[in-house]
């Protein structure tokens, strides 16, 4: 036992200074827009820091990539046919902001002497923060009529008392880009989520395509 918790430490300190020669830290910001089921999409934002580990020691081309994004997924639902004698429709508007952590490993693959394409792909969890929810109904004579506004999303309940919004979030993406020179990462993305976005439907699973832009340090 103590030889093999010996070898143990002695691994990890061998292993950690050349994981350590290979680590990169960037800051990334982008776009978004979510095609959760039943819902309609609108533009969201994101910004953030990332973290790259370069696996040269292994093989060349290997890396596992993390990142933690500060991310706006805003929403709008309309019912309509509501079967009363007051309003036509009833909309939702929400701006639910999330804190997103993705861990992704990938190859780059060199295209030219300043230029690689990256492929990445793995899970990410996802907390809400916050976010407001906004009613707006539409009455017969098709004057619009503001309606209940709450101050956090996450906590807000509907007619029936079931909440609103999930805050809690997971699933899986994969990561499409070019790298330039080093330092400049241009990113396209796409996130499934394997729980519901929008706790009043049964199958609001989010897609979440992406375009973000980062400077390695």
């Amino acid at each position: 036992m103590k030889r093999t918790i010996i070898f143990t430490l002695l691994s990890l300190a061998l292993c950690l200074p050349i994981a350590a020669q290979n680590v990169r830290f960037g800051a990334l910001a982008g776009v978004n827009v979510h095609t959760a089921n039943y819902l309609d999409a609108k533009l969201g934002f994101s910004i953030g820091a990332k973290a790259e580990l370069g696996f040269k020691s292994l093989t060349e081309g290997w890396y596992a990539d993390a990142s933690l994004q500060f991310e706006s997924h805003p929403w709008q639902v309309k019912f309509d046919d509501l079967g009363t004698n007051s309003y036509k429709t009833l909309t939702e508007h929400a701006s639910p902001w999330y804190l997103m952590l993705p861990i992704h490993v990938g190859y780059k693959f060199p295209v030219s002497q300043d230029v690689k394409l990256l492929v990445n792909g793995g899970p990410y969890v996802g907390m809400g923060l916050f976010g407001k929810l906004k009613y707006e109904m539409v009455k017969l004579d098709d004057k619009t009529e503001e309606g209940t506004t709450y101050d956090n999303v996450f906590t807000a309940k509907d007619g029936f008392g079931n909440k609103v919004q999930n805050r809690f979030a997971w699933g899986a993406g994969v990561r499409v880009g070019l790298e330039v020179k080093d330092k400049y990462q241009f990113i396209l993305g796409y996130d499934r989520g394997f729980n519901q976005f929008y706790s009043n439907f049964g199958n609001s699973r989010m897609g979440l395509y992406s375009l973000s832009f980062a400077y390695m340090f």
